[in-house]
């Protein structure tokens, strides 16, 4: 036999590269590992939920309203969704970064809601066409569907 065919020496060249690889891939792993447990998790909260719907139901309705009611008849109810408004925003922001894009999606929400009532203030109902508000109440809603869907997609598994 010659030496370079000796099954020892054969076996170690053979098994070196391999065991790199997997000493590499391993290592790969456990950094994958250690770096996921990092990672924020944000769960389903249902009081989340539940304030996303009813926002979109009392802010759609308030700017469906727009249309057809004088500014003065709906003050009250403007500033009544706009508390509403903050309140779950600042619920939202006080969960941390995990729950980073719930608050943005809030902080949309408000201010299409901001922006339709800055409308409305400045040109009263009709001026802005027959059905202005109501198309804006559309988006507005669409925004919410947006945000209730993000609710319902995040993690169930609160341990």
């Amino acid at each position: 036999m010659l030496p370079s065919a000796k099954v020892g020496t054969v076996r170690s060249r053979a098994m070196q590269p391999y065991s790199t690889v997997a000493f590499t891939g391993l290592l790969a792993l456990l950094l994958l590992f250690v770096a996921c447990a990092g990672v924020p998790v944000s769960y389903y909260d249902a009081t989340t939920y539940t304030n996303l719907v009813d926002l979109k139901v009392d802010t759609t309705l308030l700017v469906e309203s727009f249309d057809t009611r004088k500014v003065k008849e709906n003050e009250a109810q403007i500033a009544a969704v706009s508390r509403n408004l903050k309140r779950a925003y600042e619920y939202e922001r006080g969960k941390g970064d995990p729950n980073s894009d719930t608050v943005e999606q809030f902080e949309k929400i408000m201010k299409l809601f901001d922006e339709d009532v800055g409308a409305y203030r400045e040109n009263g109902p009709g001026d802005l066409g027959k059905r202005y508000f109501q198309e804006a109440a559309v988006v507005l809603g669409q925004a919410f569907d947006i945000a209730i869907a993000t609710e319902n997609e995040k993690n169930k598994d609160k341990r």
